[in-house]
């Protein structure tokens, strides 16, 4: 009798370790699957966000060049209706001014000083327009700086991946 318990009770064991070796290997597989879908989720990622880089660059340039081709498309007189172009062509002047003393040459910058004469000096009063940096330009003036990919996504609230593909296709 004790012979035929050892015998189920070692039956039993080899079914036990069987099955643990088949839940190991289903468990294997199924991590498999998921690091290949998260490696494929990332990829997925990095191509959006660099097609959405690509059509913002795109969108840029297309509102620069219609904003070229509005600028030289003669404006007619129009009494009646508010044209915010025509206002701020009306509101920048340009002066020209003689010069009332000679100037030193120690005043003068560095690219003028090959200059034989300064007749007039033109000053251009403009408001001043402060271009802001897109997004493309900040990231990478940071980098540029020597801040860390995390310390320019923090700053610029966007993902870490977005300046890493950034940096990539600017290559830097």
């Amino acid at each position: 009798m004790p012979t035929i318990l050892l015998f189920i009770s070692l039956l039993l064991h080899v079914v036990a370790f069987y099955f643990i070796v088949v839940l190991y290997m289903k468990y294997s597989t199924i991590k498999n699957i998921s690091d290949t879908q998260r490696q494929l989720l990332e990829e997925t990622e990095n191509s959006m966000t660099s097609f959405l880089i690509d059509i913002k660059d795109e969108n840029d340039r297309l509102i620069e060049k219609l904003l070229k081709t509005s600028n030289s498309i003669p404006q007619k007189k129009e009494e009646h209706h508010f044209n915010p172009i025509n206002q701020d062509q009306k509101a920048s002047h340009v002066e020209i001014q003689k010069p009332d003393k000679q100037v030193d040459e120690h005043e003068l910058p560095d690219h003028l000083l090959n200059v034989d004469q300064v007749e007039d000096i033109v000053e251009i009063n403009q408001p001043k327009q402060q271009k802001n940096p897109s997004f493309e330009e900040k990231a990478i003036n940071l980098y540029k700086e020597g801040h860390t990919i995390e310390q320019i996504a923090k700053r610029l609230n966007v993902g870490k991946t977005e300046i890493e593909l950034l940096l990539k296709f600017r290559q830097l």
